[in-house]
């Protein structure tokens, strides 16, 4: 599966309609394993801003266009079934997670993560490029998630 081109609107806005358009109002999309997922209009600041101050208790005040470029990748990302997912990790509880589902694309460094109810539902959580060798690596080791 040849992944998407980048998205080139003018406007944030545009990046925000084109969002709730192809994911909130489509809503569910379903994995290539047939978990549907539920998007929300409430997660594209969420997902399509960054911090512009270093900490991580910052608020997100500035939109990635790097994010946002990619927003096409996140339905072809869950739908591609050569993407092993994995359990996300919760640093809280220093442990792998199984409710949080991470679709990693190797090749890109593009990272995918919905939560999973104990219903089996998913809810998109976030999408972005994973800029640090280290957690890319770590991402790719992580155990397998399980249905």
């Amino acid at each position: 599966m040849a992944l998407p081109e980048l998205l080139k609107y003018e406007t944030e806005e545009e990046y925000k309609q084109h969002y709730i358009r192809t994911y909130c109002e489509a809503s569910p999309i379903y994995t290539f394993d047939n978990i549907p997922v539920m998007f929300y209009e409430d997660q594209f600041d969420h997902t399509f801003y960054k911090r512009t101050h270093k900490s991580w208790t910052a608020e997100k005040d500035s939109f990635d266009i790097k994010r946002g470029k990619r927003m096409d990748w996140i339905k072809h990302v869950l739908q591609d079934p050569k993407i092993v997912p994995r359990k996300g990790y919760d640093k809280a509880k220093n442990s792998y997670d199984n409710t949080r589902r991470v679709t990693f694309l190797t090749e890109e460094n593009y990272l995918v993560v919905i939560f999973i109810n104990k219903k089996g539902k998913g809810k998109f959580v976030t999408a972005y490029l994973v800029d640090n060798d280290a957690a890319a690596e770590k991402i790719r080791n992580s155990p397998q998630w399980e249905k």
